[in-house]
């Protein structure tokens, strides 16, 4: 097998609008660490595939399909076999999608440099191809918490240890013919949320994990893909008060920091003590779709989100919510999506392991429901390929919360219909058959 590493700094080159900060109407003002993206080629001798990951919230679909037609035309690449990913970390720069009626989300620069670097990376990746092997395996992480917790009867964001939640670090890893580690997958679910600053720019735990673990090997390109983070958060965030309730805390660069170091130190042990299974690539490659239906939310609840967000203690106009809501009472609720159209991808790497892929914010229960499809093989399973929705699965469709309830941030029209988790297998359980 022939692998090629690569990665490139994606730090605009201008300020731009941070996301999830709370501020939506002003850019970052300073650079606390910079952002990039990461490649990972594998090549079994007759076809290619390739793994991207970018340190960005999430970018709508367009740069998926740019770069897999470029990897198509330059290098010959099957697109369904271009696997592009994002860490979710939420101090990064906003991409038009993430908030679509805000012109400050709209840096046509950072954009131009975000798509000229992805292809410079594929690039270099694909002409330092060498020979070398992969493995994989992984341990149960104790680094998150379920963010699905009771209050007054309600699910809420809200710390909840009694809730299922996904532990799963998934590590795949190559090496050279030298014994060098070269390239590091690092796969974990949690929402990269401790929010260190309204107006520093970051990678947050998901960069500096990366940035550790290429420290500590020498040459080595790491890059951290999401699994089901949809409903979980870091574990050190939880806020034990005084009065004995729980809650979450924002933590400065310190917490975010510590909180790598206690990643970087378990895969470090994973890698030098851990068990692993070799590959044989075989490569195979399918894109496919599957369409979910929402159930509309009557007008008055756009209407209702307006006023709820008028009547924060400190409102913010920008925001995603406030500003889709005025978008559907002013005319455009008609227009509103019925439906999710969700990308999915399924790369078989060799006849045991699979790497199956999502758009949007997966719970942990569209995971399981995903690897029930591939029967006794290994699955590496990886969210945020786009920003299309939060994904749920029926029993968190039915008990409510944040998760299924957050249509409006997303400009959709209403929650998903019930019904998920045989759709979500049944696409995957094709997949698996058109190329297992």
């Amino acid at each position: 097998m022939r692998f090629g590493v690569a990665k490139d700094i994606i730090t605009p080159v201008e300020p731009t609008m941070l996301t999830c900060t709370g501020v939506y109407n002003e850019t970052y003002k300073e650079i606390h660490d910079d952002i990039f993206v990461r490649c990972l080629v594998i090549d079994d001798g007759k076809r290619k595939a390739v793994l991207m990951a970018f340190d960005l919230i999430f970018h709508d679909r367009t740069l998926n399909r740019e770069i897999a037609r470029y990897a198509k035309e330059k290098h010959g690449i099957d697109p369904a076999a271009v696997v592009l990913t994002h860490t979710h970390s939420h101090t990064t720069p906003s991409t038009p999608s993430y908030n679509r009626y805000n012109p400050m989300c709209r840096n046509e620069a950072f954009e131009k440099l975000l798509f000229d670097r992805a292809k410079d990376c594929l690039d270099r990746a694909m002409y330092t191809m060498f020979e070398g092997e992969m493995e994989y395996g992984s341990f149960d992480g104790d680094f998150n918490v379920s963010r699905r917790g009771k209050v007054n009867g309600k699910y809420k964001i809200h710390p909840n240890f009694d809730y299922i939640c996904d532990k799963e670090f998934f590590v795949l890893r190559v090496t050279d013919t030298r014994g060098n580690l070269r390239s590091i997958v690092c796969n974990y679910p949690c929402h990269p949320v401790f929010y260190p600053s309204a107006d520093e720019l970051s990678g947050e735990f998901p960069g500096r994990l990366s940035q550790l673990l290429e420290c500590e090997y020498y040459g080595a390109v790491a890059l951290y893909t999401q699994s089901s983070a949809g409903d979980v958060r870091p574990l050190t965030a939880v806020d034990y008060k005084d009065d004995g309730s729980l809650g979450f805390k924002k933590l400065p660069f310190s917490g975010v920091d510590e909180f790598a170091k206690m990643m970087f130190k378990s895969v470090c042990d994973f890698l030098n003590n851990g068990s692993f299974k070799s590959v044989d690539a075989t490569l195979a490659a399918d894109e496919f779709t599957i369409e979910l239906e929402i159930e509309p939310a009557p007008i008055s609840a756009f209407e209702a989100r307006i006023e709820y967000e008028k009547a924060k203690p400190v409102p913010a106009p920008g925001d995603s919510n406030w500003l889709n809501a005025e978008h559907a009472v002013a005319g455009g609720y008609d227009d509103l999506p019925e439906s999710v159209t969700l990308h999915c991808q399924t790369l078989k790497i060799c006849d045991s392991l699979y790497i199956a892929t999502v758009g949007g914010e997966p719970c942990f229960g569209v995971k399981n429901a995903v690897k029930a499809a591939f029967g006794e093989s290994d699955v590496l399973f990886i969210g945020y390929t786009d920003d299309c929705a939060y994904l749920v699965d029926d029993r968190v469709l039915s008990e409510g919360g944040y998760e299924p309830e957050c249509h409006i941030e997303y400009n959709l029209k209403g929650p998903f219909k019930s019904g998920l988790d045989d759709k979500y297998t049944s696409g995957f359980k094709a997949s698996f058959e058109r190329i297992g």
